[in-house]
This record gives structure tokens, C-alpha cells and sequence, in this order.
């Protein structure tokens, strides 16, 4: 029997789909099954993760680190970041900058939205 490393798409293969809303946005959900169970979030937050108390404010945390990615990379690229105000037609909003990408001729971010 020959073994071989486990890979992050072995690990995901089945268990992660990309869903295409439309050809101008991407929406990425993750849905981690065994999460919605309590003893497994424990787990994931102290095993997994490596912190010894598994509180909920570890979650704030992760979004915090992750919006902070998301603006750095914004920042880095000049890259716009649109906030939305509620009942506004996003579409709309977003159209400046994508008719803006779009005269480059070249596929880009053409801006972030933060709803």
C-alpha cells in the first residue's frame, strides 16, 4: 500500500461548492456541517485552533483578522471599498466601478463591498 499526504482538496472534495451568482460577483459560503453541533465549535476553538479557553469572543477575533485582510489588501491594490447603505440598490452602486474596471480591458477587483 503506497500513502501519500492528505491534501486540503481531498479534505474539502465533496464538502465545498462555488456558487456563480451572476458573471460581476462571487459569493463564497463555507459550511462546515460538524460545526453545528456545540461539542464540536469546543473542539474546533481549543484542538484545532489551540486556545485554551473556548469562549465566543474568539469568533469577533477571526472576523476582525479576516476584515482586517480584506482591507489591507483593498489598501495594497487601491482597490475601493463601498459601504452600502440599508435599501440601497447594490447593482447601482457598485455599476461606477465596475463600468470603471471594465474600460481597463483587463480582469480586477473592481471594488469591495461591505453591506
Amino acid at each position: 500500500m503506497v500513502s501519500r499526504p492528505v491534501t486540503v482538496n481531498d479534505v474539502l472534495d465533496g464538502h465545498v461548492g462555488l456558487d456563480l451568482e451572476c458573471l460581476d460577483r462571487v459569493y463564497l459560503n463555507g459550511y462546515v456541517p460538524n460545526l453545528q453541533v456545540g461539542g464540536q465549535v469546543v473542539s474546533f476553538l481549543t484542538a484545532h485552533l489551540g486556545f485554551a479557553i473556548p469562549s465566543p469572543a474568539i469568533f469577533d477575533q477571526i472576523g476582525g483578522r479576516f476584515r482586517r485582510a480584506v482591507a489591507k489588501f483593498a489598501k495594497d491594490n487601491d482597490i475601493p471599498v463601498v459601504k452600502f447603505s440599508r435599501g440601497e440598490r447594490k447593482v447601482e452602486v457598485m455599476g461606477r466601478s465596475l463600468d470603471k474596471a471594465a474600460a481597463t480591458g483587463r480582469s480586477q477587483v473592481a471594488a469591495i463591498g461591505v453591506a
